[in-house]
């Protein structure tokens, strides 16, 4: 009975310190500083022209898919 506590211990503390060691700072890489992104944002002009782009990219290639569905 003894010894069957102690390796349950033995194990959890095994356990324990497996999950521990992976919470280590210098494991996981950093996250990028965004408080200097400002100067890369579209202006409203330009966020216009880039969704109207984008729909129109979409409206092309769902009629695209369309037609190939169509051909098989």
């Amino acid at each position: 009975m003894q010894r069957s506590f102690k390796t349950a211990i033995v194990l959890l503390c095994v356990v324990c310190s497996a999950g521990l060691s992976g919470c280590a700072d210098s494991l996981y890489p950093r996250l990028p500083d965004l408080g200097g992104t400002s100067s890369n944002l579209l202006t409203p002009q330009q966020q216009e022209q880039t969704i109207k782009d984008l729909t129109t990219e979409q409206r092309t290639h769902g009629a695209e898919a369309a037609k190939t569905i169509e051909a098989r």
